[in-house]
C-alpha cells in the first residue's frame, strides 16, 4: 500500500504523467468494457456469415477483457517495465483497430448503419492508444 501511495504522489506531482496515467486507465476500462460487451452478446457480429463463429468466439472476448484488466492493474500498481506496458498497448491498438475494421465492414457490406458510431469510437480509442504509446 505504501508503494502505491508513493507512486501516486510521484504521478500527481507531474501533470503530464498524470494525464498519461488517466488516459491509460481510460483505455484499459474502455477495452475491458468492449470485451465484457462482446462476452455478453454472442451474436454481435453477423457479417460475413461464414466468419461469425470466429468473430463471436468467447476466447477472443476473454482475451480482450484480460488485456484491459492487466493494463488497468499495471497502471494502478505502477509497473515500470516498459516492454509489458508497450505490449499491452499494442494489443489494445490491435483490438480497437480490428473492431473498427469489422464494424466498418458491417456498415458497408450489410448496410447496418448503427455500427457506424462504433467505427468512430474505436478510431478515437486507437488515437488515444497511439498518443499514450508515443509518450511511453
Amino acid at each position: 500500500m505504501k508503494f502505491m501511495y508513493k507512486n501516486y504522489q510521484k504521478i500527481r506531482s507531474d501533470p503530464f504523467k498524470l494525464v498519461l496515467t488517466v488516459l491509460q486507465i481510460l483505455i484499459s476500462i474502455w477495452i475491458s468494457g468492449i470485451g465484457l460487451f462482446l462476452f455478453s452478446d454472442q451474436h454481435y457480429f453477423f457479417w460475413p456469415p461464414d466468419w461469425s463463429n470466429i468473430e463471436n468466439d468467447i476466447r477472443i472476448d476473454t482475451f480482450i477483457v484480460l488485456v484491459g484488466l492487466v493494463l488497468f492493474l499495471c497502471t494502478i500498481f505502477g509497473v515500470k517495465n516498459r516492454k509489458v506496458i508497450a505490449t499491452l498497448l499494442v494489443c489494445c491498438g490491435a483490438i480497437s483497430l480490428s473492431m473498427a475494421t469489422l464494424s466498418l465492414l458491417h456498415v458497408i457490406m450489410s448496410n447496418y448503419w448503427v455500427m457506424g458510431l462504433n467505427v468512430i469510437g474505436e478510431l478515437i480509442l486507437f488515437s488515444l492508444v497511439l498518443l499514450v504509446a508515443h509518450y511511453l
